[in-house]
């Protein structure tokens, strides 16, 4: 008896892996497995307008049951994957049920780094990574007034701005120098910095929390600094990073910092593929990991069609994210931890500005975009010739950016 797709994670990945396989006319059975009680949602829009959305109580669901009963993917919520036997081809659970497949895939995304600090058990501290956490940050934050934020990611900067946008005041204590530097370098975060500032965000930079004070209730009502300084709040949220979801484990499954797949999404396991924020991949040489929602989507449907037509498709998409800010959108194309320059087109004094990640040959490893300053196809045809841009014609915006 064929047993079909079993789909571990109801992540982005896991359900454009399902998603995927109907369109292009998969007719086996596919069941989705995750640890969630709730439909697959939309995780990008839990930091952004759905926080935004007051009156909002209801998890922004890709599809509503009736998609899964139309396209016969049976859904097993509320039920955790413990262990794979991939010698027959089974699952466990938590509830000591064995599932049966003929191919699976592991869509289980990334885990939280956590904060440790005396006081982190204090109420009204919150992490940001599912529905539950969400629920409990909308529902506090009607008693708050001064929050604070600690870690200045992506997922940090978006609720610095969602809760600016409600009237909280708002604190942001980042360890680094510079918020999002690592990534966006130098002059973008300086960019970052003044339109947070602007909306009234206080940002603390090279400062680390030590302690959290709580009142006799246990609840928190301070974040005390390595600096001395004392910031009254009465909610946190702590965004210091994530870790690629390894907590399925088999000897035989290769795990360098995240599940090591091919260019097929294949793992070390025969008929296991995995997918999204859980995978480190192959791309321009080296393994990289990538947790942006973007590349789960691509990521998903690339092993969708390698189920279907085994190595069929190299997974090859460059990676892309954009974030939301205010009335500010980033985008970004590419991928770059080190760069040899950086060279801008337009100007960070202005809201539209054009920054390219140069290698040593003067070739973009990935350039950031600021408010429409291009056209994310124009971009992408830049990169696409792998070619050395001249410096002078990149920061002349009468000169298409596909042609500098």
């Amino acid at each position: 008896m064929a047993h079909g797709v079993v789909i571990v994670g109801a992540s982005i990945a896991g359900y454009n892996v399902a998603k995927e396989l109907r369109t292009k006319s998969y007719q086996g059975k596919i069941t989705l497995v995750g640890k969630q009680a709730s439909l697959p949602y939309d995780l990008k829009e839990l930091s952004k307008n759905w926080m935004l959305a007051q009156e909002t109580v209801s998890p922004p669901v890709f599809r509503d049951e009736t998609f899964y009963e139309d396209e016969k993917i049976t859904l097993k919520l509320g039920t955790e994957i413990v262990s794979i036997d991939p010698e027959n081809h089974t699952v466990q659970t938590n509830k000591k049920e064995s599932i049966p497949y003929d191919q699976l895939v592991l869509a289980i995304g990334s885990t939280l780094r956590m904060f440790n600090a005396p006081g982190v058990d204090a109420e009204g501290i919150f992490y940001l990574r599912d529905f539950e956490n969400a629920q409990k940050i909308k529902a506090w934050d009607k008693k708050s007034k001064d929050i604070v934020i600690v870690g200045a990611g992506f997922i940090g900067l978006e609720m610095a701005s969602t809760f600016a946008q409600v009237g909280l005041n708002v604190t942001v204590i980042e360890h680094a120098p510079l918020p999002l530097g690592r990534i966006v370098g130098e002059e973008a975060s300086h960019y970052f910095s003044n339109m947070h500032r602007s909306h009234g965000v206080t940002l603390l930079t090279s400062e680390d929390v030590t302690a959290f004070e709580k009142d006799e209730q246990g609840h928190v009502t301070a974040a005390l600094t390595a600096s001395r300084k004392k910031i009254n709040c009465q909610m946190v949220i702590i965004g210091i990073g994530v870790v690629p979801n390894t907590s399925i484990a088999h000897p035989d499954l290769e795990v360098q910092r995240g599940i090591v797949v091919n260019e097929y999404g294949e793992t070390s396991l025969p008929d296991v593929y995995a997918a999204g924020d859980c995978t480190v991949w192959p791309y321009q040489g080296e393994l990289v990991h990538v947790e942006h929602w973007e590349h789960a989507r691509a990521h998903g449907r690339c092993v969708a069609h390698n189920i279907i037509q085994p190595k069929s498709e190299v997974y090859a998409v460059r990676p892309y994210f954009w974030t939301d800010e205010y009335d500010q959108t980033f985008e970004y194309l590419g991928h770059a931890l080190n760069w040899e320059q950086t060279v801008i087109r337009g100007s960070t004094d202005q809201s539209q500005f054009t920054i390219a990640y140069l290698d040593a040959n003067q070739r973009p490893l990935a350039i950031l975009f600021a408010n429409n300053a291009e056209k994310r196809k124009d971009v992408a045809t830049l990169m696409d010739q792998n070619r050395p841009i001249d410096p002078e014609k990149f920061k002349n915006t009468a000169i298409p950016i596909q042609e500098t």
